[in-house]
């Protein structure tokens, strides 16, 4: 099975994340019979099917086929590399930020912040960090990291990844960091780094990680949700989680 691929119905906000052996399930109280079903999964290529076609191949497995990307093309330019964090830099420990949890709905959920690369500047991903600052649950929590281009809407668009980060982490308090040397991530413009709960529950009272007040937030709710700023209209920005990822460059 595929881990957390998403599934739901086009257009409603019907929708779930897969368990940890690609299991799902989608409680659906009423639909038309030309609704579709939408499953997309990191590397794999996004299947739609009616209700009606779903009736007609009675099929309780549904297979995706992998997805050929085309990689970036490498050019060395210098022996020199030099280092650098994008995102945010300090974690506001003071400022909780939080999955809302929208319908009691909190798997799928994302929360991004731009990275801020320079266009034209040919970047190797090497890891990526966040701050808990509040965990009191027991088991471990399980995230997914996505990072995404930018849209000429300035939202997040398509990711680049070819293959799906899922993390776990039992930290209760402080830095959590992700090792990303070995997904060979490279990206030659700005791009969004997002942080996405795979967890049935992640209630505020019990989890938040850090944010800033001083930067813009980008939320999405569901996994086929449409993204939004909660701060837009405001004279600040605000709430931005406090995400980051480390990177290194020919100089």
């Amino acid at each position: 099975g595929i881990p957390f691929a998403s599934a739901g119905i086009k257009g409603k906000n019907i929708v779930t994340v897969a368990d940890e052996k690609g299991y799902f399930e989608l409680n659906i109280l009423k639909c038309d019979e030309d609704d579709t079903l939408k499953i997309s999964a990191i590397g794999y290529k996004t299947k739609s099917f009616t209700i009606t076609q779903i009736r007609q191949l009675g099929a309780k497995v549904i297979a995706l086929d992998l997805l050929t990307m085309q990689l970036h093309e490498v050019v060395i330019k210098s022996t020199k590399v030099k280092r650098k964090v994008l995102g945010t830099s300090k974690y506001s420990t003071r400022n909780c930020s939080a999955f809302t949890g929208t319908n009691g709905n909190w798997k799928g959920e994302e929360a991004a912040i731009r990275a801020n690369n320079k266009k034209g500047r040919f970047v190797f991903i090497e890891d990526f960090n966040f701050y808990i600052i509040q965990n009191k649950y027991e088991d471990s929590l399980v995230f997914r990291l996505n990072l995404y281009s930018v849209t000429a809407k300035n939202l997040p668009g398509e990711t680049f990844l070819q293959k799906a980060i899922i993390f776990k982490t039992a930290v209760k308090q402080g830095i959590v960091h992700v090792d990303l040397k070995k997904y060979n991530i490279t990206y030659d413009d700005d791009f969004f780094i997002s942080l996405e709960c795979l967890m049935d529950e992640m209630d505020q009272t019990k989890f938040c990680f850090a944010g800033s007040v001083g930067i813009y937030s980008y939320v999405k709710t569901s996994a086929f949700g449409n993204w939004y700023q909660p701060s837009v209209g405001r004279k600040k920005a605000g709430g931005g989680a406090d995400l980051n990822v480390a990177v290194s460059y020919n100089k």
